[in-house]
């Protein structure tokens, strides 16, 4: 046989390298290409960013829904920002802040943009969730728990906590109790008045954190003992102010030994009925009730 090959391998072989070196040339030119665009994109992005921070995007417009007793006026000093700045470069959650620790009579305080050229600014009238006594003041806080305003009197229709402090309490501020243990079980004891549906509470009694008191329409005085068993109290409280209390009935209910006793006590503040009588309708009351929350536990 005839054997041609050297001559064929050289050919493949040149031909192999020339293949070779076009493909590197076309990857070379294609990262060219890709590099091209890249850096055209990144300038494009870069001028949008320039122009939408020095010309585009100026508040034209400071939208303020106010149902507070504050002045538009004073809530624009406050907040600090002014017509023409830019939109993004504006400091809202600086303004935001200061609006509500400056002007602490307020709730649901928000500074918010709105493209194009809009800054809305939202304020409104505090909801008092409690007032808390302390040193001769009384500190007026609102459901975000924000001290709004603390004043000399009581205004008597808010409900009115005593024994939970704060150290140097100041309007504007988060209240926080300065005894934490003492401030949880207030939290504790209103989360379960709400769970029970105990409402018309006007007043709660946290001096001594193991002799808890809550007042109900500022008639009965509800004696509750320490924190345990916060829901089973609670709950029979309820039930008997709900079906063997009378509306107008005034007097100090004891629900304190509900669960160790099964027994819940009430002294009427007139003699309208006799203490033994009274005791015995509680008792009954107290056992039904301590049973159905320990089935539902």
């Amino acid at each position: 046989m005839r054997q041609v090959p050297s001559e064929n391998k050289k050919i493949k072989g040149r031909g192999a390298i020339a293949r070779h070196g076009v493909s590197s040339r076309a990857k070379r030119r294609r990262r060219k290409i890709i590099l091209f665009y890249f850096l055209t994109f990144v300038f494009v992005i870069s001028i949008a960013v320039v122009l939408s921070l020095t010309v585009l995007f100026r508040i034209n417009t400071i939208q303020i829904d106010n149902t507070s007793n504050y002045s538009t006026e004073e809530i624009l000093e406050v907040c600090g920002i002014e017509k023409g700045e830019n939109l993004f470069l504006a400091d809202v959650d600086r303004a935001q802040a200061d609006i509500d620790r400056r002007l602490p009579y307020s709730s649901n305080v928000q500074v918010k943009r709105k493209l194009p050229d809009i800054l809305q600014i939202t304020i409104a009238e505090p909801e008092i969730a409690q007032v808390f006594e302390q040193d001769g003041q009384y500190l007026l806080v609102n459901e975000e728990n924000k001290i709004v305003a603390i004043q000399k009197s009581d205004l008597g229709k808010y409900l009115l906590v005593s024994g939970v402090k704060m150290k140097n309490p100041k309007a504007g501020l988060t209240f926080s109790a300065e005894e934490k243990k003492v401030g949880e079980i207030f939290a504790e004891v209103k989360q379960m008045l709400n769970t029970v549906g105990l409402e018309d509470i006007t007043r709660i009694d946290l001096s001594d954190p193991y002799q808890i008191m809550a007042e109900y329409d500022g008639r009965i005085r509800i004696q509750i003992g320490n924190s345990n068993d916060l829901q089973m109290k609670l709950a029979s409280a309820k039930k008997i102010i709900d079906t063997e209390l009378s509306p107008d009935e005034k007097g100090e209910l004891d629900v304190s030994f509900t669960r160790d006793l099964k027994k819940a006590y009430y002294n009427a503040d007139s003699p309208a009925s006799s203490k033994d009588e009274t005791e015995q309708q509680l008792e009954e009351s107290s056992i039904s009730e301590s049973s159905d929350i320990s089935q539902s536990e």
